[in-house]
């Protein structure tokens, strides 16, 4: 009982902060913190959201690409309304006519390409955390095609099936890589960050 009230105070904590600092999820604690440890976006780059609605990722990096950066973000649902030089992609990321459009947005290759998609969860554990890997494997896929040499990944992923060959895929095209979980996260979820830093291998020009 004690714990279940710390974890609604815990949630309660985040959803005020964010409506009261105008962000559109809670979420945005997350990249926000993982930002401040690893500083993986910078003033000026380019930075694909992947999952990206309702915007509270693309929010944050917007305020750290700045005037010169930009930022895509990709979703099924449109993100609208975002101040600054911010463009949504509407699409399934599954899709390999969405990676065309993703290409097509981007000025340049990207530097950055920040991932919290989450499936619409069922309760049912194994499906849900199955489907949820299928999408941080699907993003690391977009990471390899669209990144730019060294260029830096962020993925949710959940530990379960198939959590440790993802994190050894990163591994394989990163120099290095961090497992993450944020204080805005909670933390009986399964839920963990996997920071790609430097991705390896150079890509053909988009």
């Amino acid at each position: 009982m004690a714990m279940e009230w710390l974890r609604k105070r815990k949630t309660e904590h985040f959803y005020r902060q964010a409506k009261a600092e105008k962000y559109r999820a809670r979420s945005a604690y997350k990249l926000l913190e993982i930002q401040k440890k690893f500083h993986l976006i910078k003033s000026g780059n380019v930075v694909v959201d992947l999952g990206a609605a309702p915007g509270s990722w693309s929010q944050v990096a917007l305020q750290f690409v700045g005037a010169n950066g930009k930022v895509i973000g990709v979703d099924i649902k449109p993100v609208l309304s975002l101040k600054g030089n911010y463009e949504s992609v509407l699409g399934d990321i599954f899709k390999d006519s969405t990676l065309e459009k993703i290409k097509k947005a981007l000025p340049r290759a990207a530097d950055v390409v920040i991932s919290d998609t989450a499936p619409e969860f069922s309760g049912i554990r194994t499906k849900d955390i199955g489907i949820a890997m299928l999408l941080s494997f699907r993003a690391l896929h977009i990471a390899k095609e669209i990144l730019k040499p060294n260029g830096n990944f962020i993925s949710k992923a959940f530990r379960g099936a198939d959590y440790e060959k993802f994190v050894s895929e990163v591994k394989k095209n990163f120099a290095s890589v961090k497992e993450f979980k944020p204080k805005a996260s909670l933390q009986e979820s399964a839920e963990i960050y996997i920071i790609g830093l430097k991705l390896r291998k150079l890509k053909t020009a988009l």
